[in-house]
């Protein structure tokens, strides 16, 4: 994987973040998953084809989902991951690919991305076949983790 396209979904990602909640989270350190992989209880799938072909997912606790909803809904308390929680974390996700779509163009690279896919449960495990994934962790200021988990190809 280049560098420069992965920095693109990296970087995209903390702008949107800090944009839509005002929370300036932390990269952590990237390393490679093997398949399949564990997953925590929120899992927002977005596919990618143009000149790169794979996929991002994005993943993270009901409770960071929850506080990330909450901050993007202006404060408002979101107990509990309900359909409004999901549909503003989807929308999250879809605002970092776009995002990310158009540093990607700044660079020569045209992608274009399905819509959110809205995953939820306990002990998920996924697995792209034949497939490289880079994990990008990114810290909340409580700990809290969203991982970024990409895999593509040339074309």
């Amino acid at each position: 994987m280049k560098a420069d396209v992965v920095n693109a979904f990296i970087r995209a990602a903390l702008d949107v973040i800090l944009q839509t909640t005002g929370v300036e989270a932390k990269v952590g350190k990237a390393y490679r998953k093997e398949t399949p992989y564990k997953s925590d209880s929120l899992v927002v799938l977005l596919g990618i084809t143009g000149d790169i072909q794979g996929s991002v997912a994005i993943s993270l606790s009901q409770g960071l989902a929850c506080r990330v909803a909450s901050l993007m809904m202006g404060g408002a308390a979101v107990p509990v991951l309900d359909e409004m929680a999901k549909s503003a974390i989807a929308e999250l996700c879809n605002m970092i690919l776009g995002n990310a779509g158009i540093l990607l163009s700044n660079i020569g690279v045209h992608i274009n991305m399905t819509p959110p896919t809205t995953l939820t449960g306990e002990n998920m495990q996924l697995s792209i076949q034949n497939a490289v994934i880079i994990c990008i962790p990114l810290h909340f200021d409580n700990n809290e983790l969203l991982e970024l988990n990409i895999s593509y190809k040339e074309n």
